[in-house]
C-alpha cells in the first residue's frame, strides 16, 4: 500500500503493467486531494541481439503501464511518440569523424521562456535537455471536471514536431 503519511506520490520510469489494486490505489491517493508526480516513458527500447539486427538499430516497442489509462481519466494523455525539436543538443563531432556539431533532434533544448517558473520548485532552472520525451496532451474540460490541478513544468519550442510510427532516432537518418 501508499503509506499514509504521504503527500507526494513520485513514479519514475515504470517498465511494467500496475494491477487494478495498484491503480485503484494511486487512484485513491489521488481523490485524497494529495499530488502525483510521474515521469513515464512511452516504449521500451530493444536494443539489438546479433549484428545483423544491430545494423537496424533499436526497436522501439509501445509500452503500456496502467497508468496513461489512469491520467487519461483526469485529462492527460501521453502520446506514444517522441518530442524532436529544432533547439536541441548538439554533438560535438571528433575531428576524425570531420568535426562540427550534430543535432541530436530528440534531446530538445528547454531554453528559459519555455519553463513555467511561476512554481516555486521551478524557479531557479534556466534551461534543461529532455531527452527521450513524449508530448502530453491535455484536455482541460475533463481536468476541470475531475477536480485536479494539472501544471504545465516545460514545454519544447515553437520549431518541434513529433515523431510516431516507426521511430528512429539514430542521428544519420
Amino acid at each position: 500500500g501508499i503509506p499514509q503519511g504521504l503527500n507526494c506520490l513520485v513514479i519514475v520510469r515504470p517498465t511494467e503493467q500496475f494491477s487494478d489494486y495498484a491503480l485503484y490505489q494511486i487512484d485513491q491517493f489521488l481523490m485524497q486531494g494529495k499530488s502525483l508526480f510521474l515521469a513515464l516513458d512511452s516504449f521500451n527500447e530493444v536494443m539489438p541481439t546479433t549484428q545483423q539486427a544491430a545494423a537496424r538499430g533499436v526497436t522501439y516497442i509501445p509500452l503500456n503501464t496502467g497508468l496513461e489509462k489512469l491520467v487519461a481519466h483526469y485529462g492527460i494523455r501521453v502520446k506514444k511518440s517522441f518530442v524532436l525539436d529544432e533547439n536541441c543538443f548538439k554533438q560535438q563531432m571528433p575531428s576524425r569523424l570531420g568535426g562540427g556539431e550534430r543535432p541530436i533532434y530528440f534531446a530538445p533544448l528547454i531554453k528559459k521562456e519555455f519553463i513555467n517558473t511561476d512554481l516555486e520548485f521551478m524557479k531557479t532552472i534556466k534551461g534543461l535537455v529532455a531527452i527521450k520525451m513524449s508530448p502530453l496532451e491535455l484536455d482541460p474540460e475533463r481536468i476541470t471536471a475531475q477536480g485536479v490541478k494539472a501544471h504545465t513544468l516545460f514545454a519544447s519550442s515553437e520549431k518541434s514536431w513529433e515523431m510516431r510510427g516507426r521511430i528512429n532516432l539514430n542521428p544519420l537518418f
